[in-house]
């Protein structure tokens, strides 16, 4: 047998394949074990398969390893108007109707990446959860909730803060509100606020968010008891305002910073991601005596390892996958990559354009994908890694050390965003990593299509200039 053929066996030999039917993740769930966090990557954030796969496991992380959060790599106030949903669809000036309002809050492009054909049906899937978790069990702390981990809302989680303080301090609220204030100069265009603050032109509100987010932390005590309990849950409300002051802190600090290195940038981002997921897990183990779970979504260049690819060695970035294995132990972390290879993908030519459907280039030659493409049978996924529950606790162990020594080979991994440049791919879109190291678990789909929007955003869908039929949507 020769190398070529000895490798192929092996990587052969530890594929399992991938389907919708849920018994597909059998030996995911195994492998998971009891792990603390389970993160789920994408290869795109505009392919079908990726969103319906990630759902359908974390519906079985729910249901059966007990998760009790999912975070996404979505903007806080619109995901929490989701999670509002999910725990009753009660708002103070009415409620949410149905799965698709609770998405009404996503208006920052990429909408399609939340508002599109699979989102409706898991949030669904998550309020019958949690009504039904009422109605058999009576304990709400087994109920799923859904936030979001990123921090464009500057403006919007400010508007968020005040709107709290206004119920439990309003002297308060016009102090936030005056400190606030100081973004008013630049209007809501936060590129401004980074390019005026960044050279100079004015001063920045450093200091006043910090202090804005030191007074909520400093009165939560106070606060807590002057609302209440929301939902059975004494401080619900508290928490969601001090992390609405935390997103605008680090919002703040990432724009002013965003125009000197795309680096730094990057890691400030990835570092409010981290911070938020440990935020969560403290919040909702302080409800209970049960240790917080939290499912993940976000891409693969977020949730794997960054030190396992060109992005961490060269560039020096760090990621959300690398910082989950440093929070909470690695052995308490299991993450997930999901690869494109051909088909269409759904994105936009340039930031703020409508989306549209493009067809892939085939994987290139050094690829990772180009591996699974040729050595491997239809959709699939392979495991490196394992959680095995000791008497003295988790414990994750090498699958085999030949195919992580072939797996950890640098190939090229190609990473599409909300953007794709097919005709410049391989320098837009294409990174080296070593994937055993950067994931616990790696799938692949040989053949996929671009995800469906709810709504029409002004151009018709197309791919390679022909229009397409993409509509009616989802439920």
């Amino acid at each position: 047998m020769t190398s070529v053929q000895k490798q192929k066996a092996l990587l052969q030999s530890h594929t399992y394949p991938l389907s919708f039917d849920p018994k597909t993740y059998d030996p995911l769930l195994s492998a998971i074990g009891n792990a603390q966090v389970v993160l789920i990557g994408d290869g795109s954030h505009g392919t079908f398969e990726f969103y319906e796969h990630r759902a359908n496991l974390t519906k079985r992380l729910i249901e059966e390893k007990g998760f009790t959060a999912v975070a996404v790599e979505a903007d806080w106030p619109d995901a929490f108007r989701v999670n509002r949903y999910i725990h009753g669809g009660k708002l103070k000036n009415g409620v949410i109707k149905d799965a698709r309002d609770a998405l009404a809050d996503f208006e920052r492009f990429p909408k399609w990446m939340w508002k599109n054909e699979v989102l409706p049906g898991f949030i669904q899937y998550m309020r019958d959860h949690n009504d039904r978790v009422v109605q058999e069990t009576n304990d709400p702390y087994k109920k799923v909730s859904f936030f979001g981990m990123d921090l464009y809302s500057l403006n919007r989680s400010a508007d968020e803060v005040i709107k709290y303080l206004d119920t439990v301090d309003p002297e308060g609220a016009k102090a936030a509100r005056k400190k606030y204030n100081c973004f008013d100069r630049f209007g809501e265009d936060t590129s401004r606020y980074a390019y005026e603050t960044q050279f100079g032109l004015k001063k920045d509100c450093h200091r006043e968010v910090i202090l804005n987010l030191r007074n909520l932390l400093q009165n939560r005590r106070k606060y807590i008891e002057e609302q209440g309990q929301s939902d059975g849950h004494p401080g619900e409300e508290q928490f969601v305002a001090e992390m609405n002051a935390l997103v605008v802190k680090d919002a703040e600090e990432y724009y002013r910073t965003m125009m000197s290195e795309d680096t730094l940038s990057w890691n400030l981002r990835d570092d409010h991601f981290a911070r938020t997921l440990r935020k969560i897990a403290e919040h909702l183990g302080d409800r209970s005596d049960r240790q917080a779970k939290i499912v993940v979504w976000a891409h693969n260049s977020h949730i794997g390892d960054a030190r396992a690819t060109d992005m961490g060695r060269r560039r020096g970035e760090i990621n959300v996958g690398q910082r989950c294995r440093e929070i909470f132990g690695a052995d308490n972390v299991f993450n997930i990559g999901f690869l494109s290879n051909r088909g269409t993908v759904t994105a936009a030519y340039e930031w703020d354009d409508p989306p549209q459907v493009h067809r892939m280039n085939p994987p290139i030659e050094s690829s990772i994908e180009r591996v699974f493409d040729e050595w491997a049978s239809g959709d699939c996924f392979v495991i490196t890694h394992k959680i095995e529950n000791t008497p003295n606790g988790n414990e994750k162990q090498e699958v085999s050390p030949e195919l992580s020594d072939f797996l950890n080979r640098p190939r090229y991994e190609r990473f599409i965003g909300v953007i794709y440049r097919r005709a410049t791919e391989i320098p837009s879109h294409y990174s080296k990593c070593s994937v055993a190291d950067q994931y616990d678990a790696v799938a692949h789909i040989r053949e996929s299509r671009g995800i469906r929007p709810l709504e029409r955003e002004e151009d018709n869908q197309r791919v390679d200039g022909d229009v397409v039929d993409t509509y009616p949507f989802g439920q």
